[in-house]
């Protein structure tokens, strides 16, 4: 019953079931061709970390998932994280679509 309830209450509370993965809002992406990488902007609120986060391709298009909500209570605030290209399994050479939203506000970006 106390499992059951729990499970409710975070459903109220964030709108999703507990380790749903979402769609990350973005603030930003960049490509460093040289050190063969993109960087992702995110909002966090002082506990976003890379392993928060999975990453696919899917027919050209690139998804950037939440798999874990930031729970800390800091102002939010950007930070960067960084993703090598064989690590999403793309080439420097490879044009490629994104798929999440981006946002400029970091108030905006955390849910």
């Amino acid at each position: 019953m106390g499992k059951w309830f729990l499970a409710c209450a975070l459903l109220l509370l964030t709108g999703r079931p507990a380790g749903a993965e979402e769609l990350e809002t973005l603030l930003g992406v960049r490509t460093d061709f040289d050190a063969g990488r993109l960087v992702f902007e995110v909002a966090s609120s002082g506990c976003t970390e890379k392993a928060d986060f999975r990453a696919t391709v899917d027919n050209g298009t690139l998804s950037l998932f939440r798999l874990q909500r930031d729970s800390c209570k800091a102002m939010p605030f950007r930070t960067q994280l960084l993703f090598g290209l064989e690590e999403l399994g793309l080439s420097a050479q490879q044009p490629f679509r994104l798929a999440n939203p981006l946002v400029v506000n970091e108030h905006m970006a955390l849910r």
